[in-house]
């Protein structure tokens, strides 16, 4: 008995370390040129492979303010053993920054959403994955990339092409709507906002409100609220911090002669031309933002978000 069941640990044992061997090589690093405030810099992304042949779908996980950690290992965890292949974007790493929480503009939204749009790219033309079934998700400044990354006037911005690969699926969670676009032209693909009623650190009000816009210009949108969640309710024990920016007051919006004007403050910030107005953006952030920012999971809105996610994936990355 004594020997059996000493073989049997030593076979549970090997199986172990096969399955902890297997998962290292199922493991790549990519890296893809994007931009760090005008100039280039190379972002990298970790992928995990699914078991079995591909090509496969993919989907890209794009971080928040806090960087990448045990929140983006989640969903891996999850969605690898579906047959999804997970690219977790690292955009602080490549540009010396561990976190963006004190200073939003260390890495801007706008380099957020190059990334995204850059990771895709490099996606497209990656042997081992559908180009057809590339999502993206994201959480706060992560989800922010996702739902923007929907967005036909950025794609073309970022050199992007007619016909060229669009994401399939976005699902931004807890993500900011500062930046809010006149009847603004999406791909068409599938969106699901995943917003929480008791965030105080971005909102949902303003998605919400965007989320009406985008869906009256034509998008494929819903907007889910768990009531009473947090921001960051999927992941994580509460915080507070009294030094983190806060912009959820701050919604710019683009009128339809396509300047843009700050909406509580009325502070106009671009003229019809696209350019910023000298120092009124400066003057407009100062009158709207705040100190202080907090969030932590919600028991509920973690387990039914996830359980959403895999039903978006299904539908849309796996064919049912």
């Amino acid at each position: 008995m004594l020997r059996a069941a000493r073989t049997a640990a030593c076979v549970l044992l090997a199986c172990a370390l096969f399955l902890t061997d297997t998962q290292a090589q199922q493991r790549e690093i990519i890296s893809f040129e994007s931009r760090q405030k005008g100039q280039p810099v190379q972002v990298t992304a970790e992928i995990t492979w699914p078991a079995g042949a591909g090509p496969v779908p993919a989907m890209v996980i794009h971080h928040g303010s806090g960087g990448v950690g045990e929140r983006e290992a989640r969903y891996v965890r999850e969605l690898v053993p579906m047959g999804v292949a997970t690219v977790v974007i690292d955009s602080f790493k490549p540009r010396g920054v561990t976190s963006t929480v004190l200073d939003q503009s260390a890495v801007t939204g706008q380099d957020f959403n190059l990334d995204a749009l850059a990771a895709l790219k490099a996606l497209a033309a990656n042997p081992r994955i559908d180009r057809r079934r590339i999502g993206i998700m994201g959480f706060s400044k992560g989800g922010t990339s996702a739902l923007m990354a929907s967005h036909e006037q950025l794609i073309l911005a970022a050199g992007g092409i007619p016909g060229g690969p669009r994401y399939a699926l976005h699902v931004p969670f807890y993500p900011s709507c500062s930046a809010q676009y006149y009847q603004p032209r999406t791909t068409g693909a599938p969106i699901y906002q995943l917003l929480g009623g008791a965030d105080t650190y971005v909102g949902f009000e303003p998605c919400q409100a965007y989320g009406e816009a985008l869906r009256a210009a034509g998008a494929t949108i819903q907007t889910k609220v768990f009531p009473g969640a947090m921001h960051g309710f999927d992941y994580g024990p509460p915080y507070f911090n009294p030094r983190g920016e806060n912009y959820s007051k701050c919604v710019n919006q683009q009128q339809p002669d396509r300047s843009w004007i700050m909406r509580d403050s009325g502070i106009p910030t671009f003229g019809p031309d696209g350019k910023p107005i000298p120092g009124a953006l400066t003057k407009a952030m100062a009158a709207c933002r705040t100190l202080g920012v907090s969030g932590g999971a919600n028991d509920a809105a973690a387990k039914q978000s996830m359980e959403d996610l895999k039903g978006y994936v299904r539908r849309h990355l796996l064919g049912g």
